[in-house]
């Protein structure tokens, strides 16, 4: 072999192995892929806040970190239980590592979670039952009905105190039937009825399906059937909206309000006036899920379950203060 065939071998097989050693450094320094699917009951104004903020998140998990690569696809399922169980098959062909899953149905929707636990996929339940299903790895209580539940009770009890002379004729507007852990914030009000039955009295009740136009109808009806009501609560603060709207309407100042959420348009209601309560941890906090998808796929997150804190109640008394607090620079 000649010296100059031997140079060109020798060269060759140096460039063989540092493309090798390249590649091999490029793959080693490479960020791991974490893929988050997010199939969401409804994205109405409250969950489009809260995905923003999960949105937000992931770009600053991806700003701050360069050891992982987070993606995040929605998918909204638009109160339909089977558009919902159609939009995971979808999610599961692209091989998710996380399922974020916030049922339409906690029964009828079950399916789809089930389906990606036998796929592999880690699967949080944004919408936790009690029992909480075998299927899913976490339960997320960004809404933690319980404590929810024993807030507004607290808030109600110090308003009786504060007002002795004052027995509140109540209508309930409840969610979607469906949703069953969510009837517990109407239903709070009912078992409040049981320890002090002089106090409180409910006069009517219903479904707004999460909607302001549902609310405000039933809140009008209700006005004329019950002229003596002094105490409308919704389930959320968009229905809290509609029968804000309806008290509008009707001339009517001397009815409280109270909603949950604490929404930017329900929290800047109770600064003007038109909504008396808004419960709810701040939605900004909704991005932690985030970090604990992360956590589930890198193994440093290993609960069971996570829990948004704090848990405000907003009325008139705190509202400037909260706005102060958590509005931004």
């Amino acid at each position: 072999m000649s010296a100059r065939t031997l140079w060109i071998a020798s060269a060759t097989i140096a460039g063989v192995t540092l493309l090798a050693a390249t590649g091999l450094a490029a793959a080693k320094d490479a960020p791991r892929h974490i893929s988050i699917a997010y199939s969401v009951d409804v994205l109405d104004e409250t969950q489009n806040v809260a995905l923003q903020y999960m949105l937000d998140r992931v770009k600053q998990i991806n700003a701050e970190r360069d050891d992982i690569e987070v993606t995040f696809e929605t998918y909204d399922a638009q109160t339909s239980v089977d558009k919902q169980l159609s939009d995971v098959q979808t999610a599961l062909i692209k091989k998710p590592d996380v399922l974020i899953f916030s049922a339409v149905d906690a029964v009828g929707s079950l399916p789809a979670a089930e389906a990606a636990k036998r796929a592999g996929v880690l699967v949080i339940d944004r919408r936790p039952s009690d029992p909480e299903p075998a299927a899913y790895d976490v339960a997320f209580y960004a809404y933690d009905e319980a404590r929810y539940a024993n807030t507004t009770n607290d808030w109600i009890k110090a308003y009786l105190d504060a007002h002795p002379d004052v027995v509140l004729k109540v209508g309930l507007i409840y969610g979607a039937p469906a949703q069953t852990a969510q009837l517990r914030r109407a239903d709070t009000i009912k078992e409040l009825t049981k320890q002090i039955p002089d106090r409180i009295k409910i006069v009517a009740e219903g479904y707004g399906n999460w909607l302001t136009t549902t609310a405000q109808n039933l809140t009008q009806d209700w006005l004329l059937a019950h002229p003596d009501m002094n105490y409308v609560a919704a389930a959320n603060d968009i229905m809290a909206l509609g029968a804000s709207n309806a008290l509008i309407n009707a001339g009517r100042s001397d009815v409280l309000v109270s909603g949950y959420d604490l929404t930017a348009d329900g929290v800047q209601r109770v600064s003007k006036g038109t909504q008396t309560l808004t419960v709810g941890t701040s939605l900004a906090d909704n991005g932690q899920i985030v970090d604990v998808a992360v956590g589930l796929v890198e193994g440093t997150f290993k609960d069971k379950t996570y829990y948004v804190s704090p848990v405000y109640a907003i009325d008139a008394s705190n509202v400037g203060d909260y706005l102060a607090k958590t509005s931004k620079p």
